[in-house]
């Protein structure tokens, strides 16, 4: 049967007086002047994929009883009590207590850009609530609720209309670069200096987890200003100036890889929080998708993919600028089946460009021309390696929580991404044989042996994972980077 709020509930707590209440917000030092401004996701060598400004930690007082249900939702508050999450009356705190918040007025994008990362958890949360309470009772996942509320839904569609975004939980917009205060605000954004804004479990690891991606994201900048370059280089012949930019690139991933592999390095509660970033496409637990109750469109449930499916747009940028889609055509690699369109408009963008100049310049071709390209090449998919085996790795460790009716899509999907990574590992080992060693100096021939030996560490393993149909258990450390 499907839920829905009380007939009385749009009457009750559908908001009045907004134009003038909006006139007046100013307590939380945001500009009352919500007029139309720029998105904040856009792509620059400055800021990389991190937004122009930083997130809004809190919300205008017009929304403070959605700030109110957010501060108490988190499963550990933080301050040695349980939240609404823990006890399972999230869901009923959002049907009898959410105002019906009229957001039509508002077109500042660091508020839309920050109720749509505060719905987008609303909705995760109340969806999702069922499912993490029978993981942490049965270690199933059981069903999600089928219904978001009008109170979710109908701003939420707003919201992510407005800002050309879908109306679930996203990794960039949502989870991780919307998702951070400076602890000194004229601090560094380091990860001493950076603590999550929302979370869903209040744990250590899901602290870790958003923490780490936002200082690794710092990077970025350096990334996308190397990407260009080396297209820009490679069109114009000047061999120097390409060599020079993957050197960057190689830098500038190393960079994130030390971050994540600091951070990222106790997944020992990931189970936590895991739950709440499933979506709703392709997952047992939304057999019919969801019914955005109050919303125009579709009568048939929406599905979209969540956190947990979706990645970092660093593995995008990497797939794409060095054309390693073409090494798996049955295209579930980070950058394709939908996970592009779900990053903000600009990602999406920048994106595109990378994907089709890369094709058209025949980046890895031109790089494989010269010995001393090849080792640079050579490194830059060292360190993509490194960071696809990390997530691999991760998703490795979610294979014994799948339910018995998803396992075997897990398992199918599990196995495309092992292949994926062990083709790329192949690929830097054909880069090496495809060198004249005599051509290089010393330093690069014995850098180029100590990546192949890696990638062949990798290669082997992944072979036998694949052989093997049982759940073979492989630790991150193995790969010494």
């Amino acid at each position: 049967m499907m839920r829905t709020a009380p007939k009385t509930f749009s009457r009750k707590f559908t908001t009045t007086g907004y134009r003038r209440l909006a006139s007046a917000v100013n307590s939380s030092g945001i500009s009352a002047a919500w007029t139309k401004t720029p998105n904040e996701f856009t792509v620059t060598s400055q800021t990389g994929f991190l937004p122009r400004h930083d997130p809004l930690p809190v919300l205008p007082s017009y929304f403070e009883k959605l700030e109110e249900i957010l501060h108490e939702m988190p499963i550990n508050k933080g301050d040695g009590t349980y939240g609404l999450l823990h006890s399972g009356r999230f869901g009923e705190r959002i049907e009898h207590e959410l105002p019906m918040y009229d957001v039509d007025f508002i077109f500042d994008s660091r508020i839309l850009s920050a109720l749509y990362r505060d719905y987008t958890f609303l909705a995760s949360a109340y969806l999702l609530e069922p499912c993490d309470i029978q993981y942490r009772l049965a270690r199933n996942y059981g069903l999600a609720r089928r219904v978001l509320p009008a109170n979710i839904a109908v701003p939420l569609k707003t919201i992510a209309g407005r800002i050309n975004a879908k109306p679930f939980l996203e990794h960039s917009m949502s989870y991780t670069f919307y998702n951070y205060r400076r602890i000194d605000s004229a601090g560094e954004l380091s990860v001493d200096n950076i603590e999550p804004i929302r979370r869903f479990s209040g744990c250590d690891t899901e602290k870790s987890y958003i923490v780490g991606h936002v200082a690794a994201a710092q990077q970025t900048g350096s990334m996308v200003e190397a990407s260009l370059e080396i297209l820009r280089s490679a069109q114009q012949n000047d061999r120097g100036a390409f060599n020079n930019a993957l050197k960057q690139y190689t830098g500038a991933m190393s960079k994130v890889n030390g971050i994540l592999s600091k951070t990222l390095k106790n997944t020992s509660e990931y189970a936590s929080f895991r739950t709440f970033l499933s979506g709703c496409k392709d997952q047992p637990m939304f057999s019919n998708g969801v019914f955005y109750e109050g919303s125009t469109g579709t009568s048939m449930g929406e599905r979209f993919l969540g956190v947990a499916q979706s990645s970092n747009p660093i593995a995008s940028l990497s797939t794409h600028l060095f054309q390693l889609s073409q090494l798996s055509p049955r295209g579930t690699l980070p950058c394709a089946n939908g996970v592009d369109s779900l990053r903000p408009v600009n990602y999406r963008a920048f994106l595109s460009h990378i994907d089709a100049t890369s094709k058209m310049t025949n980046v890895q071709a031109y790089a494989l021309h010269s010995s001393e390209s090849s080792v640079e090449y050579m490194a830059a998919l060292d360190q993509v390696l490194a960071y696809r085996y990390r997530q691999w790795a991760n998703l490795r460790d979610s294979i014994p929580v799948q339910t018995a009716s998803n396992k075997p899509a897990f398992r199918e999907y599990f196995d495309v991404q092992t292949r994926h990574i062990r083709d790329v590992a192949e690929l830097v080992q054909r880069t090496r044989s495809n060198i004249d060693a005599e051509l290089l100096v010393p330093a690069d021939r014995v850098r180029a042996e100590s990546i192949v030996h890696r990638a062949e560490m990798i290669r082997r393993s992944l072979n036998r994972i694949l052989v093997d149909s049982a759940e073979t258990s492989l630790p991150i450390s193995m790969i010494a980077y």
